[in-house]
């Protein structure tokens, strides 16, 4: 990708930005999946935006692909979210080079990247991350879904929490191990079901405090048959080992929406001041001496998250799954975690109670923030990475890291 295909893809995504601010507060109130963003984001060919140019996708690298994330925040950050979903999936596959040889596993890795390539660009298919479940969150390791080899593919059986565009999506990626695997270690595989596969069921119960647009639902798995060319690049017990060696899709994909969160308060925050004036008086409160120190400490903080962040995505794209790449992706989402919360709680109190109306974004802002603690990695299984790493722990090793 050249500047000035960047620069077209930015200049896309601002676009986007404002149309879904427009709506962010509909999708939020009535907790309705953001239909009309999606149908713009596959109109501007954006599910492509990590597959290579020459199969028809935008070839965008992870830092382009974070700064996109984070504009598309700025306008509606739970549709940022559940678009980052699809391109965990996507975006995996894209970094991964061509299987070289004409042997029968290379033939089918590639059948299965073209099949995917061919969905994303030509069909506008959008694929949903199903890795969480009740009880043990996105800790890969102790997953209770399995899957049992069959001589047509395998059969699935399990549950899934947190399943971002459920029933929306036209695909759900399972993570799930081998049934009779006794290692320590599970095999744990990505395998591709189609939402309308029979015995796949969802409860359309979601009803939260943030992110109320995702659609973040439970699936269930019933003896659910998947073909074995919708195996995960032809490769079983890949995804237990790619997540704890290369984290930067799972966690990583996360931290260009909460950065967003932030950008978008910094953004209404000086809006605000410089045409609301003090009690009393003409005079803009962007030209109180209070107000201006206390934004220039959530300026302080907000580029800090941003260059934390932007170093950590440059440094997927030219030392992918490096100890220090990982560590700076871990340290970027605990920033972009903790300090989205406090800084629309700042923004809040610096704006004042009038902010609290839901025709303002802030109160959104604030409750969408809340949930990237929670979202994989943790901030404190975050600080526990970071903390590891730093004592020199391989943790390139599952066993040794929080999955």
């Amino acid at each position: 990708m050249d500047s000035a295909e960047r620069d077209e893809l930015m200049k896309v995504c601002h676009e986007l930005a404002e149309e879904f601010a427009g709506r962010a507060d509909d999708y939020d109130r009535h907790s309705k999946f953001p239909v009309e963003n999606f149908a713009q984001i596959k109109d501007n060919n954006l599910l492509a935006i990590m597959i290579p140019k020459e199969y028809g996708g935008w070839g965008a690298d992870f830092l382009t692909y974070t700064k996109a994330l984070e504009v598309l925040a700025t306008g509606d950050s739970a549709t940022a979210l559940a678009y980052n979903m699809h391109n965990i999936m996507v975006g995996s596959i894209a970094e991964v080079p061509e299987a070289a040889g004409d042997d029968k596993r290379a033939s089918a890795a590639n059948d299965f990247r073209a099949w995917v390539y061919d969905e994303v660009v030509k069909h506008k298919k959008v694929f949903a991350s199903a890795t969480s479940e009740p009880g043990i969150g996105a800790h890969v390791s102790h997953l209770k879904t399995v899957y049992d080899r069959t001589d047509d593919g395998f059969i699935v059986n399990g549950v899934k929490s947190f399943v971002s565009m459920g029933g929306y999506a036209d695909y759900y990626v399972v993570a799930a191990k081998a049934a009779r695997s006794k290692s320590k270690t599970p095999a744990v595989s990505f395998l591709i079901v189609d939402r309308d596969a029979e015995g796949v069921t969802m409860k359309n119960i979601w009803d939260v405090l943030g992110m109320r647009s995702t659609s973040t639902n439970p699936v269930t798995f019933k003896d659910v048959l998947v073909p074995k060319s919708r195996l995960f690049l032809a490769s079983e017990g890949l995804a237990l080992y790619k997540i704890a060696r290369e984290p930067h899709w799972l966690v990583g994909g996360y931290i260009g929406v909460y950065l967003g969160i932030m950008s978008a308060t910094f953004d209404f925050l000086i809006d605000y001041m410089q045409n609301k004036n003090k009690p009393g008086s003409e005079t803009p409160l962007s030209q109180d001496p209070v107000v201006q120190h206390q934004t220039g400490q959530l300026y302080s903080e907000l580029q800090s998250a941003r260059l934390a962040t932007y170093h950590a995505a440059r440094l997927v794209d030219t030392a992918r799954g490096s100890d220090e790449a990982n560590a700076a992706v871990h340290h970027a989402k605990y920033l972009v975690s903790e300090g989205g919360p406090k800084m629309t709680a700042m923004a809040i109190r610096m704006c004042g109670a009038t902010t609290l109306a839901r025709r303002f974004p802030l109160e959104r802002l604030y409750r969408d923030s809340r949930c990237g603690a929670l979202m994989p990695a943790s901030s404190d299984d975050c600080l526990s990475y970071i903390g590891k790493a730093a004592y020199g722990t391989n943790l390139k090793n599952p066993i040794e890291t929080y999955w």
